[in-house]
């Protein structure tokens, strides 16, 4: 059996949300995991949401396909591919869409053996067929070297 070696990690998290004539940036700093398992990297933080609400959110890294996977007050999965069109699922206690996005970029610079690395990605996004715009998300990790 595999052992997994968790690496204590500070991220700062932004998104950009473009919709046109309207746009919405959403930034936090926070503390989270990185560990192997398997051929898959993984980064594991929690988010705040609305009214104090927690969710754990997993970013997975194969190598080529990035997935976002949140659990808690909202329930999200959704993978991303550089140039393809990717379907997922959004869910809250009251209702459920379907997802997609359309994939511009995907950047994954793990800090295997440096104690920086980032992630960027872009993608235009549909929430149940509603256009909701293209998000741009970038990351950026750093070992947090005092845990």
């Amino acid at each position: 059996m595999e052992t997994v070696i968790k690496k204590p990690i500070k991220l700062r998290f932004r998104t950009a949300i473009d919709q046109g004539e309207h746009k919405e940036v959403y930034e936090f700093t926070t503390s989270g995991l990185l560990f192997r398992k398997g051929s898959s990297e993984y980064l594991r933080f929690e988010e705040t949401f609305g009214n104090n609400e927690q969710v754990q959110t997993t970013i997975k890294w194969n190598g080529q396909e990035l997935t976002l996977i949140r659990q808690g007050t909202i329930l999200m999965r959704q993978a991303f591919v550089q140039g393809e069109k990717t379907f997922g699922r959004y869910v809250t206690p009251d209702i459920s869409w379907e997802t997609t996005a359309t994939t511009e970029k995907v950047l994954v610079v793990w800090p295997k053996g440096k104690t920086k690395g980032k992630i960027h990605l872009k993608y235009h996004f549909l929430l149940q067929g509603q256009d909701t715009g293209t998000h741009e998300v970038r990351l950026t990790l750093e070992e947090d070297k005092l845990k």
